[in-house]
């Protein structure tokens, strides 16, 4: 036989042992896995990248021998398949767990192919999709070899990789114990109805996982869940669009999208979008949606602390973190989910240099008792202090009513900020002109008693008070803009500050009030 002949051959061989093993756990477990509502491992990684990009590493990576009957059974590629492909033309690292092979457990082998991923994905300086389906710790593995490979390792090169390479987890099946820390060390979390649960202890008695670990509690209550698909198929071109925003680095800007819309567009509906009756509510996403290139905006943690608005939109063609209050919800009162759920995000702008663009209309932090004792302060100093550590492009437009300590949590530019401007029908102040004129006139207006004098003397005080505030209301900010023009506006201002850089005195790192 020529060497040909035998190159060939070879190639014949390995071609036939990668189909096998691409095959996971065979036809019958790949069936029970699609009766399930759910792809297989490959199918998730072939949706998600761009056709024919994907390039599997360490598929012939076989289980760790463990003495045990499982030692007899074959788990191909040990039960994840891991690589590089591109999306939307531009390089990424994915790793997915599959559930055909051993109910996608981890194991040594299975640890030590997703740690070199996160690894390379650090060198390479690209972003990194993790795929999880796992029904947790294979205990014949781990008896033997647990400390070896963990996910110990994993969590080490997250956080080596946080605020350095944009990090994206998407549950689409179990994700418990060690596992569910990890996939939270993510900048991103994206879960899927029905199909997806996560939770680190054991159900208490009586619950199952589905129950304990139910996606839409964490999108609505925990807050551990950024974006919930109704199936995989969402979830997968949903994370498309979230990288479509994300520069693979923080070296990186952004990249740009020409979306053809015209930055000099004025919104005539804009000046009849936020009623002037401060105590009415409105859409803010609208807004949004008004300004933002085609009206595109994908929103973060949607349904939780939904009494704050953070999301990614394009201006001119450019990536645009915006914070907004939401009146719709507890009329935009800040609360201490909704400080972490501002703070979180504005450190994740900030790393991967994403200017931000503040939307106040908030009646300051929520009075209420269960926040104080819940630690409204603690959470607060997290908001400002991510604010002010802030260093990209900065503005803030104030809509309608910023009293109080929503000053500080929509910060201006005594906190840092590049711009502060208001539309004309802006109230500001430590607080609006009838809660001022209850304390300041208190003991006056309990003086008189004919209750029809009294409310004639209340109005009067009011409208002095109204009167005084927009006298202040015209220092404070920086000036005031036309609501047709804040697309334009806010693009010419993101043009004059994209170069902005900030020197901050040297430390190892801040001591963020965590």
């Amino acid at each position: 036989m020529s060497d040909l002949d035998m190159m060939q051959q070879k190639l014949s061989e390995l071609d036939e042992l990668r189909g096998r093993l691409r095959q996971g756990g065979g036809p019958t477990e790949v069936e029970k896995q699609h009766k399930k509502g759910k792809l297989t491992a490959r199918e998730r990684i072939e949706k998600l990248l761009d056709p024919g990009t994907f390039q599997e590493l360490d598929l012939f990576g076989t289980p760790m021998a463990t003495a045990f009957d499982i030692d007899k059974t074959e788990g191909p590629a040990d039960g994840v398949a891991v690589g590089y492909g591109q999306v939307n033309g531009r390089p990424i690292y994915v790793w997915a767990q599959d559930a055909t092979v051993f109910g996608g457990t981890w194991a040594n082998i299975h640890i030590r192919k997703i740690s070199g991923a996160m690894e390379k994905a650090i060198h390479a300086r690209i972003p990194i999709v993790s795929i999880i389906d796992s029904e947790g710790a294979r205990i014949e593995d781990a008896i033997q070899y647990y400390r070896f490979y963990s996910p110990e390792s994993m969590v080490y090169f997250q956080t080596m990789a946080s605020g350095v390479i944009p990090q994206i987890s998407l549950i689409m099946g179990p994700c418990v114990g060690e596992m569910a820390i990890s996939a939270s060390l993510a900048d991103f979390v994206f879960m899927v109805r029905k199909t997806s649960y996560m939770h680190v202890a054991p159900p208490p008695q009586g619950k199952t996982s589905e129950e304990t670990g139910d996606p839409s509690a964490h999108f609505r209550k925990t807050g551990c869940c950024d974006f919930l698909a109704k199936d995989e198929d969402e979830c997968l071109q949903s994370c498309r669009r979230l990288l479509s925003y994300l520069p693979s680095n923080n070296k990186e800007k952004p990249p740009f999208v020409d979306t053809g819309d015209d930055p000099n567009r004025r919104e005539e509906e804009l000046l009849a979008v936020a009623p002037l009756d401060t105590n009415k509510p409105y859409s803010m996403t609208k807004l949004i949606s008004l300004i933002v290139d085609k009206g595109e905006f994908l929103e973060v943690k949607k349904q939780w602390a939904n009494n704050l608005i953070t999301g990614f939109g394009r201006m001119a063609g450019e990536t645009v973190g915006f914070v907004a209050n939401n009146p719709q919800s507890m009329g935009g009162a800040l609360t201490l989910d909704a400080a972490d759920k501002m703070a979180r995000f504005v450190r994740f702008c900030d790393a991967f240099n994403i200017a931000v663009v503040w939307l106040a209309d908030t009646p300051a932090f929520l009075p209420a008792i269960d926040e104080e004792t819940r630690g409204l302060i603690r959470h607060g100093c997290k908001l400002v202090f991510s604010n002010v550590e802030c260093t990209v492009p900065q503005i803030t437009i104030a809509i309608r009513k910023l009293f109080g300590g929503g000053q500080l949590a929509m910060p201006g530019t005594t906190l840092g900020g590049d711009l502060d401007v208001a539309w004309p029908s802006v109230e500001r102040g430590l607080m609006g002109a009838e809660g001022a004129v209850s304390i300041i006139y208190k003991r006056e207006l309990q003086s008189i008693e004919d209750e029809a004098a009294r409310a004639q003397k209340l109005e009067q005080r009011t409208v002095e008070m109204r009167h005084k505030l927009r006298a202040l209301e015209r220092e404070w900010g920086q000036g005031f803009i036309d609501p047709r023009d804040t697309r334009p506006f806010l693009i010419q201002a993101l043009k004059t500050f994209a170069s902005r850089d900030e020197g901050r005195p040297l430390r190892k790192h801040e001591n963020i009030r965590l």
